[in-house]
């Protein structure tokens, strides 16, 4: 540009380019039979979340019947979305999340929040349920919820592959006779506790969770369970048995009949 003979240059000046760092990344596990209780303590210690109310502010509170207390359990406004409806759209209005957090090992964002690490944990669920194990619970006549439910109490009844089907089998026959299905972990899930044999007091507590007191499936999953036990409930091993536990020798003990299962009580716990 000319301005009276003087030639004016305008100097361009590049844009400074500020480096963005890259957001930092954790591995968080679910181990397979953690309830809520057990993530929201993991998570806070990532620094996830600040306490274990946050977590159940968007989850639900563990071994809590919203029911009774006139409450509606928090839903998750992403679990509408057309791509989970088989997972949510008959679930209770009445309990937490607990059951849906499938166990396994996820990388996320250091500073993520919760709701972005539940999408990822929930993508996964609806991954590691196939066509075919939809196809054969339907054929069963019952519903996601319900083998949750069972899932999760036979993962914390059984070590193995073997006997979570062993036990499933078990149950089921005693859920469709209507017996109390007596499993010590339903009424730990309420105390919090982690007792092999729970107290004859603690069975006496008036809960939906706890099987001893009311027969058929808890009210709602005690844990998160694996995709080995979710299989187990599905596809259970066809046996004559009615009772097990387990001894001090590691080792499952079956009973045809309660004498039975008395008698291995005496010899594997004494």
């Amino acid at each position: 540009m000319a301005i009276g003979g003087v030639f004016l240059y305008r100097h361009f000046s590049r844009p400074t380019r500020v480096a963005i760092p890259p957001r930092a990344e954790i591995n968080i596990t679910i181990i397979p039979g953690w309830n809520l209780r057990q993530i929201a303590a993991d998570w806070q210690a990532k620094n996830l979340i600040q306490s274990p109310d946050e977590l159940y502010a968007l989850v639900g509170k563990p071994a809590f019947n919203y029911k009774a207390n006139t409450q509606i359990a928090p839903v998750l406004e992403f679990t509408t979305t057309s791509s989970w409806n088989y997972f949510f759209e008959n679930k209770s209005d009445y309990l937490s999340y607990e059951g849906y957090l499938f166990p396994d090992t996820y990388r996320v964002y250091a500073d993520a929040k919760p709701e972005e690490i539940i999408k990822k944990i929930f993508n996964n669920l609806d991954d590691k349920i196939t066509p075919e194990m939809r196809a054969e619970i339907e054929k069963q006549g019952k519903s996601i919820e319900e083998i949750l439910t069972m899932a999760s109490v036979v993962e914390k009844e059984a070590p193995s592959a073997e006997s979570m089907g062993m036990v499933a089998d078990i149950f089921w026959r005693r859920y469709e006779k209507k017996w109390a299905l007596q499993s010590c972990a339903t009424v730990n899930y309420i105390t919090g506790k982690s007792d092999p044999a729970v107290t004859d007091k603690d069975r006496t507590i008036d809960s939906l969770f706890n099987t001893y007191k009311y027969p058929g499936l808890p009210l709602g999953p005690i844990s998160n369970p694996s995709l080995t036990a979710i299989k187990a409930v599905i596809y259970p091993i066809k046996n004559d048995d009615w009772y097990f536990m387990s001894g001090a020798d590691g080792q499952m003990h079956y009973a045809k009949n309660l004498e039975e299962h008395n008698r291995n009580v005496y010899r594997y716990l004494r």
